[in-house]
Formats: structure tokens, sequence, C-alpha cells
């Protein structure tokens, strides 16, 4: 048996004989019918699914790539997550969601959304996005709700970034989405508070020992608090 460790941000993951083995929740059973269904639909940039192993973790295929840790955000990075998620999203449609999600639905539910689009939940070839990893966050909701946050990841949306790069980034993170009107809407209403959700998770999931201990509570607020305005970038009609 080949065996390999595999560091996650909240999991330790393991490749045995070249399937990657995780720990479940209550939510995967949902997860693994999403994927079979994203599978089904043509969409091959996520892991399929193989059931549990005798442990109770949960068996997926290895998604090839280089997990984007370093945050490549040149233009190519950029558009590739870009497209990358709305061939995911538009691959959902169709998915009879149910319940017995990680988290409750928002309205108004368009597709299933992967609920961390970030780069370290993507695989690089090079700057290329190709593949998507991670689904226990995923939730029915808007489309809104993962561009917003490839948005502030991609664009990227720091305070230390300057202006007008974080501004042409949101754009170019929208235009290669294809988002409508009514997303992009929705990305510029909705990001400040998306970003205090995400702060009031670490500070109250006792999951997130480390996340606490770096302050990415304190990263978030102080973000959510410097966003600039994106109404007047993204909101044209």
């Amino acid at each position: 048996m080949h065996r390999v460790e595999l560091r996650g941000g909240l999991n330790t993951v393991w490749l045995i004989d070249g399937r990657v083995h995780r720990p479940a929740g209550p939510w995967s059973s949902r997860v693994h019918a999403l994927l079979r269904h994203v599978s089904d639909a043509g969409f091959t940039g996520a892991p399929v699914p193989y059931g549990f192993d005798p442990e109770g973790r949960e068996v997926l295929s290895f998604v090839p790539g280089e997990v984007g840790h370093h945050f490549p955000v040149s233009e190519e990075a950029v558009v590739s997550a870009a497209r990358l998620l709305r061939r995911y999203h538009d691959a959902t449609l169709g998915f009879e969601p149910g319940d017995g999600w990680q988290c409750p639905a928002i309205e108004p539910v368009e597709v299933l959304c992967h609920g961390d689009f970030a780069q370290y939940n993507l695989a690089f070839d090079g700057d290329t996005a190709v593949g998507l990893i991670d689904f226990d966050w995923a939730r029915p909701g808007p489309r809104w709700y993962d561009v917003a946050y490839g948005v502030y990841r991609f664009a990227p949306l720091y305070p230390e970034i300057g202006l007008d790069q974080q501004l042409r980034g949101a754009a170019l993170f929208c235009d290669a989405y294809g988002a409508s009107p009514a997303t992009r809407r929705g990305v510029a209403d909705n990001l400040a508070s998306y970003l205090i959700w995400m702060a009031e998770l670490v500070e109250r999931d006792p999951r997130f020992v480390t996340q606490r201990a770096e302050e990415h509570n304190l990263m978030y607020r102080e973000h959510a608090a410097r966003l600039p305005d994106l109404h007047r970038t993204l909101c044209t009609d």
C-alpha cells in the first residue's frame, strides 16, 4: 500500500494507492451526490467519489495539479479560476439539493455553491486553474456567493494592494465568469457581510484553532471595513 500524508486547512488527508481518503462529516453523502451529478454533466475539474473506507473516511479521486497555497494572482490565474467556477456552477444545474449540508441554503438558490472558492482549494497547472477540491462547505445558493469570495481572493481585495489593481481584478474576475448584472450587484452588496460571517465562523467554530491563532478573524474584519466600493466598477446597468 502506497500512503502519503496531505495536509489541509482543517483536516489531515491521506493519498492511498492513488485515491484521497479524508475525514467525512454528516454532509458528505450529499456532497458525493453533488460530485456524481457534476461529473455526469461533464465537469472534469472536481473529485469523483468512491464512497467511504472501513475507517469511515470519504474516498475520492485525486485531482492533479499544484494547490495554490502561494495565491497566484496573474491574469491567467484570475481568468482561468473564474471560468472554472462558471463551468462548475453550470454543471450543478438540475441537481436537487435536498437537506443535510453543513450550512443552510441562501436564497435565491441558483446553483450549488462550492462555499470556499479560493486558491487553497484549487489545483493549478502553472497559473491555470484546472481543478476544484474540498466541497465540505458546499451549499445551495446564488451565484454571487462564490463569485464574491473569488473576487476577494483573486483581485485580490486586500488593503495593501493598490485600489486600481483591486478594481481591475474584480472586474476581470466577473467578466471572465460571465457574471450577470444581478450577480455583480450581489457581489458588490454582500461581500463585506460575507467577510464578517467568515470572521464570526473562525471565532465560534472550535475546528479553526490555527486560524484563530493566526488572527484570520481580525484580518477578515479589517478587510471588510476597508473594501473598495465595487458598485461603480461592477454595476453598470
